[in-house]
C-alpha cells in the first residue's frame, strides 16, 4: 500500500511539471546531473509492482490511479501512533470528561442556593415517591385495626381480673366462715367478751372499795382507779381452765398528815426501773402557830392515835421510813374480808379471798358463773399514766421495792388501737388464743407475747389486722416471738417509746429512756434459755391441738 505522504508527492510534483526533475536537492558546487528516470524515484526491485507500473502506464493511468487512491482509500492522521500514546489519550479524554460533569453538578448546586427551592419543587418531589404515600396509607389503614384489638384485648383483661376477684372474695368469704366456725365454734373460750368481763369486774371492785371507804374514813385507799383488761386478760394463775383472771391496779395516796415521796432504787443490778416510796409526816398547823394545833400528825402522833384508835401509818405499814409492800398488801386484804359484808351482792355472790405477798386474789361466783380478780397496789407518777406497784420483778424484790408498771399506758394503747381498726380486727382474738395456750415458765411471760402484738400493732398496716389473715398474723406474732428468744432481746415497748399516741402521757424520764431488754435475764441463765425454748415449742404444740381440736 501507498503511503498517504507520497501520493501527495507525487501528485504536487505533477502539478508542478516536476515529473522530468529529480527528486533529490542539488547540492551547489556539483555538476547537474541527467535526466532522471524512474529508477531515480523508486528502487529497482524484480518483485516490486510500483517499478513495473511506472515503467509501463503513460502519466493519465498514473493520475488516475493517485485520485482514486486518495478518494476510495483516506487514512485518519495519525493512525502511526504506537498502543502506548492511545491510552494516555483516552485517559486524559476520560479525565476531561469527569472534570467537565463535576463542573457543571457545581454551577447547578451554586445556583439552587442562590435562589431556594420552590414549594412546587418539593411538593412535586414529595408526590413523585409513591412509594412512602402508600406505606403510609397502609399505616392508616392498620392502625383503626390496631386499636380494635387493643380495646378488646384490655377488655378480656378486666373481666379476667374481675372473675379472679369474684373468686377470690369467694374463697375469702369461704375461708373466713370456716376461720369464725373455727374460732367461735370449735374453741372453747374462758370468756367471749373481754369488755364486758372487764366492765363487770370494775363495777364489783367499785363497789367493794366504796364500803371499804366507809369502814375507814381516813385511811388511804382512794375510788379504784380501773380494771386492766384487754392485753392484760388471762396474765396470772386460774384456778381452773374455765375461769378469766382479771387484773386490777388500786391506786394508793396518802392520808391527811402524810406525805408520799417517790425514790429510785439505786442498785443498777436489779432489772428495770424501780423505786421507793418514803413516807413523811406533814404539818397541818396553821401559819403561825406550829405545835398549837392539837390533830397535827407530825406534832402529835400520839394524840391523834388515842383520839382515832388507830395504830401509827408509819409503824403499821412501813419498813424504817419506807413504805412496805407486803404491810400493805397484807392491810388491804384484812379490810376487804370486812367490807364484803356490808355489800348488798354478798348475798348472791360468794368471796374467796387469797393474799399472797404482794398480791390480794378474789374469786367470786354465783353459781352460774366464776371469775376471779387480781389485785395490785400501786401509786401514781405526777398525773401520767405510768405507776408504780407491788407487781414484782425477779424472784427476790425487796419488800420495800416498787416497780414501775406500764399496764394502764398499755391499756389505753390498745383501746386507742381498738378505734383505728377495722371492726372485725383479730388481735384480740390472737392474744386470748396465745395466752389460753401459754403455760408459765421462767424468764418467759405472757406479757413478752403482749409485747410482741404491740409491736406488730404499731408497725404492720392496719388492714392487715382483718379477720381474714387471722392465721398470718397468728404465725408472724410466733415467728417474732421465737426470733425474740434466739436473740435474747425483745425491746421495752413503752419505755423510750417516741411513737406512742398523745394520749398516753408518760413521764418524761420515760419517754427519753433507753429501751430495756425484756429478755436480758436469759444472757445470765444458759438453763433458763432453755427452758424458755422447750416452752415456745410447747406453746406452738398446744396451739396446733387448740386449733385442731378446740382445746389443748
Amino acid at each position: 500500500m501507498v503511503e498517504p505522504w507520497l501520493g501527495y508527492q507525487l501528485l504536487l510534483l505533477l502539478l508542478l511539471g516536476q515529473w522530468d526533475r529529480p527528486c533529490c536537492p542539488q547540492i551547489p558546487g556539483t555538476p547537474r546531473p541527467a535526466a532522471p528516470t524512474a529508477s531515480c524515484l523508486f528502487p529497482r526491485s524484480p518483485h516490486g509492482l510500483l517499478s513495473i507500473l511506472l515503467q509501463t502506464m503513460d502519466t493519465w493511468v498514473l493520475w488516475f490511479l493517485l485520485l482514486q487512491s486518495i478518494v476510495h482509500y483516506p487514512q485518519p492522521v495519525g493512525d502511526d501512533l504506537d498502543e502506548a500514546t492511545h491510552l494516555l489519550m483516552e485517559e486524559r479524554a476520560k479525565l476531561q470528561e469527569h472534570e467537565r460533569i463535576r463542573l457543571e453538578l457545581e454551577v447547578e448546586q451554586l445556583a439552587l442556593m442562590q435562589s431556594g427551592p420552590s414549594w412546587g419543587d418539593l411538593l412535586w418531589s414529595a408526590l413523585q415517591a409513591w412509594q412512602v404515600w402508600a406505606l403510609v396509607g397502609l399505616l392508616l389503614l392498620l392502625l383503626p385495626l390496631w386499636f380494635m384489638w387493643r380495646k378488646r384485648r384490655c377488655e378480656a383483661e378486666v373481666n379476667g381480673e374481675r372473675e379472679k376477684e369474684k373468686e377470690t372474695d369467694e374463697e375469702d368469704e369461704a375461708r373466713s366462715y370456716d376461720l369464725a366456725w373455727l374460732l367461735e365454734e370449735r374453741i372453747q373460750w374462758p370468756v367471749q367478751d373481754l369488755q364486758a368481763g372487764c366492765d363487770r369486774t370494775t363495777a364489783m371492785m367499785e363497789k367493794l372499795l366504796s364500803a371499804l371507804r366507809r369502814a375507814l374514813v381516813g385511811t388511804f385507799f382512794p375510788v379504784l382507779h380501773q380494771a386492766i383488761g384487754f392485753g392484760s386478760a388471762f396474765e396470772g394463775w386460774t384456778e381452773s381452765g374455765e375461769e378469766s383472771v382479771y387484773h386490777v391496779l388500786v391506786p394508793l395516796t396518802a392520808p391527811s398528815g402524810h406525805i408520799f415521796r417517790l425514790e429510785r432504787d439505786t442498785d443498777w443490778l436489779r432489772p428495770g426501773r424501780n423505786f421507793r416510796v418514803r413516807a413523811e409526816l406533814v404539818c397541818s398547823c396553821p401559819r403561825g402557830q406550829e405545835g398549837v394545833n392539837m390533830l397535827c400528825f407530825r406534832h402529835h402522833p400520839d394524840v391523834i392515835g388515842m383520839l382515832t384508835e388507830q395504830p401509827n401509818l408509819l409503824d403499821m405499814l412501813c419498813t424504817g421510813s419506807y413504805l412496805d409492800v407486803e404491810k400493805t398488801v397484807y392491810f388491804f386484804y384484812r379490810l376487804l374480808g370486812v367490807s364484803w359484808q356490808r355489800l348488798p351482792e354478798s348475798r348472791s355472790w360468794h368471796l374467796a379471798l387469797h393474799c399472797s405477798q404482794r398480791f390480794c386474789h378474789l374469786r367470786l361466783s354465783n353459781g352460774q358463773e366464776s371469775f376471779q380478780v387480781q389485785v395490785m397496789l400501786g401509786l401514781q407518777r405526777f398525773t401520767s399514766d405510768i405507776f408504780i406497784s407491788s407487781r414484782p420483778r425477779g424472784a427476790h424484790t425487796p419488800s420495800t421495792v416498787w416497780p414501775e408498771t406500764y399496764s394502764m399506758a398499755e391499756t389505753k394503747f390498745f383501746r386507742h388501737m381498738a378505734r383505728q381498726l377495722p371492726q372485725d380486727s383479730s388481735h384480740l382474738k390472737c392474744l386470748q388464743l396465745l395466752a389460753a395456750a401459754f403455760q408459765e415458765c421462767k424468764g418467759f411471760s405472757i406479757h413478752s407475747i403482749k409485747t410482741i402484738i404491740m409491736h406488730q400493732l404499731n408497725t404492720v398496716p392496719l388492714s392487715q389486722w382483718h379477720s381474714r389473715y387471722f392465721l398470718l398474723q397468728l404465725s408472724d406474732v410466733l415467728e417474732q416471738l421465737r426470733l425474740a428468744l434466739q436473740k435474747k432481746h425483745l425491746q421495752h415497748f413503752i419505755v423510750g417509746n417516741q411513737r406512742l399516741p398523745e394520749e398516753i402521757r408518760l413521764p418524761p424520764d420515760v419517754r427519753t429512756a433507753r429501751p430495756s431488754n425484756l429478755f436480758h435475764s436469759l444472757w445470765q441463765d444458759r438453763a433458763a434459755h432453755s427452758q424458755a425454748m422447750q416452752a415456745y415449742l410447747d406453746l406452738r404444740h398446744r396451739l396446733a391441738r387448740l386449733l385442731a381440736y378446740g382445746h389443748c
